[in-house]
């Protein structure tokens, strides 16, 4: 079990951190070239995305990413005529909510502006359809090229665009919708997809219904909880504060799905490959499994990026967002952080039995501590308040959400392994405080490796398993 999700994880690798990283370095190359309000208005579409393509398509996609095993052979065209229609009726609903998603936040919903944004809309949840069709199949190939291609070719040109036609939203919409344009072609080649009406199916809908409807419900509340924020701060703070919070708030948020993405992409396909199998047992071993190895990703950066976070907005943020920059992005690295175990773990845990109903219940706890919070932070510690609300309704959720799945679901989380993790992320933090604070790019990288070191130390001292594993394969190489 873990040497598959090992070598499935390194083949996915190219794909979960080059493009993100990528991502991650545009978004702070927009703070120099983009107003705060514009910025908030860019940043908050990228993040509406996720809520317009789940009423859209996601469900549908979830719906595939679960059950695509059981439409090979005789259903097979009977299946991607439908696909077909599905994908239509997705990206219509697209460029319906492209003006709402400008109107949300107070931008003009002009038709240049409009029409960039539906672009980019339609063509982010094409790739994101087709990537996890490919996910579905092992098609690492085909998935490695849709996740290159939007944030290369679309987020990397967005910042030559500006340049040369200015530094607006509709720039930058236009530009990753071409990028994202070319992954999807991309991957839908590798896949034999054709664009086509299709045939709608209503046996397979219906299926699709019973299944992905409740996580219509629940990724809402899921998006509220994440990003009920930004348009809290918008109607209490305008568009200018909007911005201001976006910085932080996306870059940490950044911070932990690119973390979590790197061992996730190819933990669920082989959870779903067991359970179809029968092995209920060993589906939610790999799925706990994969828990284990995301906190051990997920802890020491969030820690690190709390440590290190003045010095690294100072170097890489623009001076007019550094401010509230150097206080929200650690909280939303955490909250990130916590969030995404959260998700990838206990929720996934709920996808693969179909608990999709009770996924509905979790995420409406999770929406509702969080915004409450995030609310009485607002009114309390303005714009870093909200941040600091919003963790603290992540924590509760958390903690319910794995509450339910180690007792009624099952989930067999290796709550020993957790506390062996957070000792080597103790004695990482200790070597980042005991050291003079960084100042610059070297010596920001030198404690970067510092913290690095001392946490694969640790981690090789209490994990006398892995430390055997390394020991033989270093012995095997050099010795």
């Amino acid at each position: 079990m873990a040497r598959s999700l090992v070598r499935n994880t390194i083949l996915y690798l190219p794909a979960q951190v080059l493009g993100p990283f990528v991502q991650f370095a545009v978004m702070i190359a927009w703070t120099h070239l983009l107003a705060p309000a514009a910025f908030g208005v860019v940043t908050f579409v990228i993040a509406a995305q996720e809520l317009t393509a789940l009423i859209g398509l996601v469900w549908w996609s979830l719906y595939i990413l679960r059950f695509r095993q059981r439409y090979e052979g005789v259903d097979e065209t009977r299946f991607r005529a439908m696909d077909g229609r599905m994908a239509l009726y997705g990206s219509a609903t697209q460029i319906v909510f492209a003006p709402l998603c400008l109107l949300a936040v107070g931008a003009v919903a002009d038709p240049t502006t409009t029409i960039a944004a539906a672009a980019y809309l339609v063509t982010r949840l094409l790739v994101v359809h087709y990537s996890e069709w490919a996910r579905s199949q092992h098609r690492i190939r085909a998935y490695t090229a849709a996740q290159f291609s939007g944030p290369i070719l679309g987020s990397g040109l967005s910042v030559l665009a500006m340049l040369v036609f200015g530094a607006t939203p509709a720039v930058v919409f236009f530009t990753m919708a071409l990028g994202q344009a070319a992954g999807a072609a991309a991957v839908m080649s590798a896949l034999g997809v054709r664009p086509q009406v299709g045939l709608f199916d209503p046996a397979v809908f219906r299926e699709a219904r019973r299944y992905g409807a409740p996580l219509i419900l629940s990724g809402l509340f899921g998006w509220a909880a994440i990003n009920g924020i930004r348009l809290l701060v918008e109607a209490g703070a305008g568009a200018v504060g909007l911005g201001l919070l976006s910085a932080g708030w996306g870059l940490g948020q950044r911070v932990a799905n690119f973390i979590a993405m790197i061992c996730t992409a190819a933990a669920f396909p082989l959870a779903v490959d067991r359970i179809e199998a029968g092995d209920r047992k060993g589906a939610l071993e790999q799925v706990a499994l994969n828990g284990t190895l995301m906190l051990a990703l997920l802890a020491p950066a969030t820690v690190g990026v709390a440590v290190l976070a003045g010095p690294l907005v100072d170097l890489l943020i623009a001076a007019d967002y550094r401010i509230v920059t150097t206080v929200v992005l650690p909280i939303a690295t955490a909250a990130g952080a916590i969030r995404t175990y959260k998700t990838h773990t206990t929720d996934q845990a709920g996808l693969l039995l179909e608990r999709t109903s009770a996924l509905t219940v979790s995420n409406f706890a999770d929406a509702t501590l969080t915004l409450i919070g995030a609310a009485i932070g607002l009114a309390y510690g303005g714009i870093e308040g909200a941040a600091i609300g919003c963790l603290v309704g992540t924590v509760l959720a958390a903690i319910g959400g794995l509450v339910y799945a180690a007792r009624w679901l099952e989930l067999p989380i290796d709550f020993a392994a957790g506390l062996r993790i957070v000792l080597a992320v103790c004695a990482m933090s200790a070597s980042l405080v005991l050291t003079p604070a960084p100042s610059g790019a070297v010596a920001i990288a030198a404690k970067i490796l510092l913290g690095a070191f001392c946490y694969g130390a640790a981690i090789l001292v209490l994990f006398p398993a892995l430390r055997r594993f390394v020991t033989v394969r270093l012995t095997a190489r050099f010795g």
